[in-house]
């Protein structure tokens, strides 16, 4: 959770916490940059035994979404 919060705030997104596997992020900075509101819920994969992250758009475009979850990842060791 501390890494996925950590490339939050490296792409430039404000996150906070309201449950111990949810974060709650938002990006608005910038004139040229679109809004968005997302949210990134760290689950488990049973059959496979791993983790993953899923990512909900909650506002905005999807092209906003789209750039900023590729910087986001781009932070993320996967």
């Amino acid at each position: 959770m501390a890494a996925l919060t950590q490339a939050t705030l490296s792409a430039g997104c404000r996150a906070r916490q309201p449950q111990p596997f949810l974060l709650s992020c938002t990006h608005d900075r910038g004139p040229s940059e679109l809004f968005c509101h997302f949210e990134a819920e760290v689950c488990r994969l049973q059959r496979l035994g791993v983790h993953g992250v899923l990512f909900r758009r909650l506002a905005g475009t999807a092209g906003a979404f789209r750039a900023t979850l590729a910087r986001v990842a781009g932070q993320l060791q996967l």
